[in-house]
């Protein structure tokens, strides 16, 4: 682990001490970047989740360290953090007092999985499977040389939308999308005439932050999972960041591409929304050959993280066909349940972090209350 020397007075941390070497222009000597995980951000990341901004700068100013987290970063953080482990007052049918030593023991439990790590909980819940079939991998996959070729939205001579709906049009075997963002009717239609008229089985990958507009879309088209008979959607989240006293908060997918055939993919900056497509300034790479098979493994984890959209859960055979108006009503859940707690991450402080267990160093936000 590496780490400023912020206890040592007159030290600057890792980070602010590179930036002062580049900012001696006569300083001729090379500075490498390192490239270890850093504690001083952790520390920093901890403070912040607990106390929010002003624990924050406190632990960079201890650890006299640049303040890394941008305005957009610790927005984000601050809408989307939760708590890992339940308070013991809030815990269902739990109504008397946490016994003594009871708050550090499970602190203590969840240090030991997770503590210092950036790596949410292992799971052993069976990953789901590709149920409506993926095709063998083409012979020009496995060993044809790998082919690519950019496409730049500002250039109106090659549009990327007509290039990927030509190309889903042309689908024979499988499509298989990781989106960020889907708003886009027209795409949609296509993938839709695809999996039912054409019968190519369709997997649909969406970020689940922004799953909200993609339901809101298919409301607004009088859409339920009755018409996807041939086509899977789930959703999936990034990475997720624990902190030591049980706060966390995920990331989001932001990879987009597009994977037809196992023989072509289109990746990039291009999600499928209006303005994509007609105002922001976006870019794909076009590819085939080998380096198609590193997006058929990278989509086949992210299919093993994902998890089901209730909304497109096709009925088990026997069961009866979700009506018109059910289907209607699990829309509009899903679309209050996809609106942010506001409750739930206004708290700037969590009651687990007197028992937050020391590793390392202590947290700077413990400092005061010892």
């Amino acid at each position: 682990l590496q780490r400023g020397s912020g206890d040592s007075p007159g030290v600057s941390g890792l980070l602010r001490s590179r930036l002062e070497k580049l900012k001696k222009l006569w300083w001729r000597k090379s500075i490498p970047p390192v490239l270890q995980h850093s504690e001083t951000a952790r520390l920093a990341m901890d403070a912040f989740l607990e106390q929010g901004e002003p624990g924050y700068l406190q632990a960079i100013a201890e650890e006299q360290e640049l303040p890394f987290l941008s305005p957009l970063d610790m927005d984000y953080m601050s809408q989307h953090r939760s708590q890992s482990i339940p308070e013991p007052n809030a815990r269902k049918g739990h109504e008397t007092e946490p016994k003594e030593g009871d708050t550090e023991d499970r602190a203590s439990l969840f240090s030991e999985l997770s503590s210092g790590t950036y790596f949410p909980l292992m799971s052993d819940v069976q990953p789901p499977e590709l149920e409506l079939g993926w095709p063998v991998v083409p012979l020009a996959t496995w060993y044809g040389q790998t082919q690519a070729s950019v496409y730049f939205q500002r250039n109106k001579a090659n549009s990327i939308k007509d290039l990927l709906r030509c190309l889903i049009s042309r689908a024979k075997t499988v499509i298989a999308v990781v989106m960020d963002l889907f708003t886009d009717m027209e795409i949609l239609c296509d993938l839709m005439e695809a999996s039912s008229r054409r019968h190519v089985p369709v997997y649909l990958i969406l970020d689940e932050k922004y799953l909200k507009y993609f339901i809101e879309m298919c409301s607004k088209m009088a859409l339920n999972k009755d018409h996807f008979p041939n086509m899977r959607v789930r959703c999936v989240s990034g990475d997720t960041y624990y902190s030591k006293a049980g706060k966390k908060f995920a990331g989001q997918v932001l990879e987009k591409f597009v994977l037809i055939d196992c023989d072509h993919v289109l990746a990039g900056t291009y999600s499928f929304t209006w303005l994509c497509s007609q105002v922001h300034a976006c870019l794909v790479t076009h590819f085939r050959g080998k380096i198609v098979e590193d997006f058929d493994r990278e989509f086949r984890s992210l299919y093993t993280e994902s998890k089901p959209v209730p909304a497109f859960c096709i009925p088990e055979a026997g069961s009866s066909p979700a009506s018109a108006h059910s289907s209607a009503w699990t829309f509009q859940s899903l679309l209050k349940s996809a609106k942010p707690n506001e409750a739930g991450t206004a708290s700037q402080a969590s009651s687990l972090s007197n028992s937050s267990i020391e590793s390392i160093k202590m947290s700077p936000f413990r400092k005061n209350s010892t």
